[in-house]
């Protein structure tokens, strides 16, 4: 089990380990997130390396000691809540 990128901790992206909780939040994104409509986020993951941007401003940076060196890409939403997600233009494309 490696990292997951919450949606849930204000809609930013913050790595969440199993065991261990948040180790670091995302910064400055009171101006930039819109409640209620699309936001535009961009998640790199390079070997050990996580960096989240939130309409265009990086917000995030994160390095793992214990990230895999492969691994797949999830989307959940967690139940027993009121709440929906919706995506569009997703994308995944490798880092040269």
């Amino acid at each position: 089990i490696g990292i997951s990128g919450s949606l849930k901790r204000d809609m930013t992206g913050s790595p969440y380990i199993s065991g261990k909780g948040y180790p670091v939040e995302a910064k400055g994104i009171k101006d930039l997130l819109k409640l209620d409509d699309w936001n535009t986020m961009k998640i790199r993951v390079k070997g050990k390396k996580y960096t989240v941007w939130l309409a265009g401003k990086e917000v995030m940076k994160y390095e793992s000691e214990t990230a895999p060196k492969k691994g797949k890409i999830g989307i959940q939403l967690h139940g027993g809540r009121v709440m929906s997600i919706e995506y569009r233009n997703m994308k995944a494309a490798p880092i040269k």
